[in-house]
């Protein structure tokens, strides 16, 4: 696990460590690893993680690709003064995280794709340990890390495919009504202590190596833009028979959520339950989906009544009750909080005009 104590090289450390002689990070073919990360806004946490990378790359030829979603937060200047040595892709605007690992996907050229979120920190030799567990079977086609908290507390974003008795359990007022539910601890894998190597039908695009020869053209679909692109992904890859693994030996901290969906209304719940919608339309077909959509649009209803009642004794504010309908309204009409720039080059987007479910 990543030590919260230790020294933070400078700048200058660590140039002269990957630059200078015996470097581990390169550019040019024979790559190992190809690293990509997409930033927006976490210009402190994106530090740290380059810095983390710098620290414990340990021996694999890497090449480091960062794009920035059009941070306010001077990140961009920040890669270019302090790391030279990472391939540094600037938009103009927010394009979303599906569209951003897009762009650096067509840059790639290691034999594998590691997806690592700005605000996670991976511990020293954990990247070796992935590429060493994929080389040893052709057969794994991606591999995973044990998230933990600053704390040291196991995360639990690692989960299994939806599935309805998953869905209705976990997103709706079930999960209140039998919380600790058996279908709830099943999707999020609680039972599992991830101290073997075990298999992960759903791990996070927060920290995920991926084999390149198997991935289509484009890594992520983007009418996923922020929420559901990984879970899309590794849907496509279970219906192809390609098996994920989490390996116990690397670790990776993760400050959970503070990679930019912080800045989402309500986190980004509304986005992702729209998400959820759209992914059953893609792999269900459109009676599940529409089922999925009456099923959340109830529960709406039901939430929104009970609040009601919170209000009128006095639990609950009038604010957040009209907080809660505008949120509720925005699920129902399929109304994400985020938004493609204008302008957008439409060829490398699908589906995303065409449907808001």
């Amino acid at each position: 696990m990543v030590s919260l104590g230790a020294r933070v090289s400078s700048p200058a450390d660590i140039v002269e460590r990957l630059i200078g002689g015996g470097s581990s990070v390169y550019q040019g073919n024979g790559l190992d690893v190809s690293i990509i990360i997409v930033n927006w806004n976490t210009r402190d946490l994106l530090r740290r993680c380059l810095q983390a990378i710098a620290r414990g790359i340990g021996g694999v030829r890497a090449q480091i690709l960062v794009v920035d979603n059009g941070s306010s937060d001077g990140s961009a200047v920040l890669v270019a003064e302090e790391f030279p040595w990472v391939e540094l892709l600037r938009n103009s605007e927010n394009a979303g995280f599906a569209r951003a690992n897009n762009q650096a996907y067509q840059r790639v050229q290691g034999r594998y794709v590691l997806l690592l979120n700005p605000d996670t920190e991976v511990s020293p030799g954990s990247i070796a340990h992935m590429v060493q567990f994929l080389d040893a079977d052709p057969q794994r086609a991606g591999v995973t890390a044990v998230l933990r908290n600053p704390d040291g507390t196991v995360q639990r974003y690692h989960k299994r495919l939806p599935r309805w008795r998953y869905v209705l359990f976990s997103e709706t007022i079930l999960r209140n009504l039998f919380p600790g539910n058996r279908w709830l601890r099943a999707f999020y894998m609680h039972d599992e202590p991830f101290e073997s190597m075990t298999e992960v039908e759903q791990p996070p695009a927060a920290c995920l190596m991926l084999r390149r020869s198997i991935l289509m053209p484009l890594l992520f679909d983007e009418q996923f833009p922020i929420f559901y692109n990984d879970v899309d992904l590794c849907r496509w890859l279970y219906d192809r028979g390609h098996r994920l693994f989490l390996l116990p030996e690397a670790e990776v901290m993760h400050h959970g959520g503070a990679g930019g969906v912080c800045e989402l209304p309500d986190q980004g719940i509304i986005d992702s339950l729209i998400g959820l919608v759209r992914y059953y339309r893609k792999h269900e077909g459109r009676l599940c989906a529409g089922t999925l959509w009456l099923i959340l649009t109830v529960n709406s209803l039901l939430v929104l009544g009970g609040g009601l009642g919170k209000v009128l004794l006095g639990r609950r504010s009038p604010k957040w009750w009209g907080n809660e309908l505008g949120k509720r309204v925005r699920l129902a009409i399929g109304q994400e909080a985020f938004h493609y720039p204008k302008g957008m080059n439409p060829d490398l987007m699908s589906c995303v005009v065409t449907c808001r479910h």
